[in-house]
């Protein structure tokens, strides 16, 4: 827990009370220790430091015996800093105690806020969801993203699920993910990205894609610039997801057909395939930053310089295009303006969506020149 969140939770009324009793306390029985004290006992409580300092030792029994008492009024304020001191340290105990046990509860129960930055947030259950959060886990080594569960599941159930990535800073939130309030505390306008899953725990994949085209539409009205990844059961849905403005749309078993049908015609291929995209092979597709001296300079010399440092096959290059909604251009002739600007818009290589989009060319010819907005497609 980072510390002003820790500070944050301890600081309440009834701690910051306490705590200005305690300090009242001390500062009480130290001065009355120092008017009894400094004129008989001088070379030990030579100033109202010294007083301070015996009445800390004592409260919180170190006990040093550098300083000690010789008045009878001096003894009998000790006598009472020992009774009350010691019932107050246990009451602070106690109090900053029960905070983080509170805390742990609600946590547990999904009942709690977090603060978190750049993190994911998963939304939905299904019995595809943990090997999902086991492979975001393995590709994003050594820094694991934080990430975030949004759903209804049963407090047994979600217990084994915290426990299992307890290590992997997996929280939780109760709520269902159609609402903003469960997406409020997970501090969704902070996420990186929010993935919404058919939460077919409770509902049919009919109903869970009803269900995924609601919470993304929501979302993307809500907070627009928050990147949302869906995820659909069946394929005639996939047009309502996108017109939610989905950023990305996955269907379940959408490649099933492809992998069958290349091992029937081209025996082989699909074993190809399997270990590329197992993440636990070291033969992995991922996207690579290019180095700034080669932007200007042809895929070949790129591919050259990947071969020959890292041992990596370079594929192609991939970049994110800025799209231009037509909402940027205000004319009050704007029937005459929409070929001009569409013409200008290709040429600049923008699209007319509102959102951006990512172009894929792969295998280019090794005299194509690298852009500074192009990242490398690699097979390590």
């Amino acid at each position: 827990m980072p510390l002003s969140k820790s500070l944050q939770s301890i600081l309440t009324k009834t701690t910051i009370r306490v705590f200005a009793i305690f300090i009242v306390l001390i500062m009480g029985a130290a001065m009355g220790v120092y008017f009894f004290e400094y004129r008989n006992n001088p070379q030990e409580y030579r100033s109202l430091w010294d007083a301070i300092w015996w009445v800390f030792v004592t409260v919180f029994t170190v006990g040093y015996g550098d300083i000690k008492p010789i008045t009878v009024g001096g003894r009998l304020t000790a006598i009472f800093i020992m009774l009350v001191g010691v019932s107050m340290v246990s009451m602070i105990t106690a109090t900053i105690s029960s905070i983080f046990v509170a805390r742990k509860i609600r946590e547990d129960q999904g009942l709690e806020s977090f603060d978190f930055e750049d993190h994911l947030i998963v939304c939905g259950w299904n019995n595809r969801t943990e090997s999902f959060i086991d492979t975001i886990l393995l590709l994003s080594q050594p820094k694991k993203p934080r990430i975030i569960l949004v759903n209804d599941l049963p407090d047994t159930q979600i217990k084994t699920i915290l426990d299992k990535y307890a290590k992997a800073n997996v929280k939780f939130i109760r709520g269902d993910f159609t609402s903003n309030a469960p997406l409020e505390r997970a501090n969704i306008r902070k996420a990186r990205a929010v993935i919404v899953l058919p939460n077919l725990v409770s509902l049919s994949p009919t109903t869970a894609d009803e269900k995924t085209v609601l919470a993304t539409l929501n979302i993307k009205s809500s907070y627009p610039k928050v990147k949302v990844i869906a995820f659909i059961m069946h394929p005639e849905n996939e047009s309502h997801v996108k017109r939610a403005k989905a950023d990305q749309v996955f269907i379940s078993d959408q490649f099933m057909d492809y992998f069958i049908a290349s091992d029937l015609i081209q025996p082989g291929l699909s074993n190809v395939l399997s270990q590329i995209l197992n993440p636990r092979t070291e033969n992995l597709i991922f996207i690579q930053e290019i180095p700034a001296r080669f932007v200007g300079k042809t895929f070949g010399e790129l591919a050259h310089h990947f071969k020959s440092q890292n041992k990596w096959m370079l594929l192609g290059v991939l970049a994110e295009v800025e799209s231009i909604g037509l909402t940027d251009f205000l004319s009050a002739d704007s029937s005459h303006l929409d070929a001009f600007i569409e013409r200008k818009l290709k040429e600049a290589g923008k699209g007319l969506g509102e959102e951006n989009r990512r172009y894929v060319l792969l295998n280019p010819a090794d005299d194509y020149i690298i852009q500074a907005n192009e990242k490398a497609i690699v097979l390590q």
